[in-house]
């Protein structure tokens, strides 16, 4: 949970100190800063924006760093530097601190949990299979250091495999020294598919449990192809690319037993995506045993009144939400508000 923020030097922020409670509404006009606040406390999360891959764009204008500072938990102080403090640096320093204590993101994160709803999120229904890849990898790795090292390895085989493919494809290396790589990317792909199968059976059973009869019937499966990678080879070696793999996957979702993706409309899908976020929160509270910090970026555009307040209703009171809007919103009490 997170109790105070203070950004310095970010983005349209010179410096700013905000205090949250259990329920934070941020309302202001557009282009006010309203999202840069859910960023940098996205950022203190997991160490990454949902607006930019580069944070040096987060930097303010003509300034050298951007400086993040919270309270969360119980009262424990996270801070994170990123930039130079000197012109003369060249390199940019990226420097955690929790409790004091210089940490890295591997040992850090789980620590502050959350969960993000932001209006490109539809994509996680109506995009491509790579979004909902990394909606599955973004789950995990809040969760499991052990996921996080065997996905990071699982990149590098892939790239060292592509490159030997390639060269057996000109006949500069043998095709008996893809073996050991093969052997290798199963091993990793069946320790990926096992985690993202048994989070996807969370959702199940998070659904079933959970979903109102007015809410329609939400079902995710988790889809591969499971011929073993022998019978990938001849055409892995002619097009010089990894055909096998977990970064193949799917993740289907359906509502009302029919492809979300191909007909549920716009405001089922946002709906749809509300239930993903809510079961997320709960099965980041249960790995994590912290309490989850709930980001509502405009989640509530494209809704009615009284489906807004079914979105509220999904997450229980074991969560901290903040919620921005542009508009004015009737929320059930109580809520504290952060006008800009």
């Amino acid at each position: 949970m997170l109790s105070t923020l203070t950004l310095e030097s970010f983005r349209n922020f010179s410096k700013e100190e905000f205090e949250f409670k259990p329920r934070t509404f941020i309302t202001g006009l557009n282009g006010v800063g309203k999202s840069t606040i859910l960023e940098a406390v996205r950022i203190l999360s997991v160490g990454k924006s949902f607006r930019t891959s580069r944070l040096d764009e987060a930097i303010r204008f003509e300034g050298r760093y951007f400086r993040l500072k919270a309270t969360i938990q119980t009262n424990q102080e996270l801070e994170l530097f990123y930039g130079n403090q000197f012109e003369t640096e060249e390199t940019k320093e990226r420097r955690l601190t929790f409790v004091g204590n210089p940490v890295s993101w591997a040992d850090f994160l789980g620590e502050f949990p959350t969960v993000l709803f932001a209006p490109n999120d539809l994509d996680i229904i109506l995009g491509s299979p790579d979004g909902r890849r990394k909606y599955l990898d973004s789950v995990l790795w809040q969760v499991s250091a052990e996921y996080r090292r065997i996905q990071v390895e699982f990149w590098q085989v892939l790239r060292e495999r592509s490159a030997l493919l390639f060269m057996v494809k000109i006949n500069r290396a043998s095709s008996e020294e893809l073996s050991p790589w093969d052997e290798l990317i199963t091993k990793l792909t069946a320790s990926i598919r096992l985690s993202r199968s048994g989070y996807v059976d969370y959702l199940n059973s998070w659904f079933e449990s959970s979903l109102k009869g007015g809410d329609g019937k939400i079902e995710a499966k988790y889809q591969f192809e499971p011929k073993p990678i022998e019978e990938f080879k001849t055409q892995e070696i002619k097009s010089a690319q990894n055909l096998f793999g977990a970064h193949h996957d799917e993740l289907i979702i359906k509502f009302d037993d029919f492809s979300a993706r191909r007909f549920a409309s716009r405001g089922q899908s946002r709906l749809a995506v509300a239930h993903l976020k809510a079961a997320e929160a709960d099965y980041l509270r249960e790995k994590t045993g912290n309490l989850v910090t709930i980001l509502l970026d405009d989640a509530m555009s494209e809704l009615d009144s009284k489906n807004t307040l079914r979105l509220l209703e999904l997450f229980d009171d074991h969560h901290q939400l903040i919620l921005t809007s542009a508009g004015s919103l009737k929320l059930p009490e109580p809520w504290s508000t952060i006008k800009l």
